[in-house]
């Protein structure tokens, strides 16, 4: 095995283990007599978690660096991150799912990013 294949798998891992640790922390705090969450839900995590990802590596940005606002920085960094395997169902999943990045906090842009 390649170190790239297993670093993915670490990373696959890590995800599924943060994914568990989200809907615990929603399912802790779920009245289950009223059917309401109060402490969030595991889609609008993950679906923030994925806007935030396009935020941290810089995804809802133009060529030169500038953050793309509305409905297009969704579209730019949606498409960004499902670059690796845009036709697949899954890609239209990371689409429909991931939040306004241009609604998240940005700090200044990572220097380890490159573009897709």
């Amino acid at each position: 095995m390649s170190e790239n294949t297993d670093n993915y798998t670490i990373a696959v891992a890590h995800l599924a283990s943060a994914l568990a640790e989200v809907w615990q922390a929603c399912q802790a705090r779920y009245d289950h007599g009223r059917g309401l969450g109060t402490a969030g839900n595991l889609p609008e995590a993950l679906s923030y978690a994925l806007g935030l990802a396009a935020v941290t590596l810089g995804l809802d940005r133009d060529d030169h660096g500038t953050v793309i606002d509305g409905e297009a920085a969704q579209r730019v960094a949606a498409e960004a991150l499902v670059c690796h395997r845009p036709g697949s169902w899954e890609a239209d999943h990371v689409r429909a799912l991931t939040f306004p990045p241009d609604l998240i906090e940005h700090t200044e842009r990572p220097e380890h990013t490159e573009r897709p």
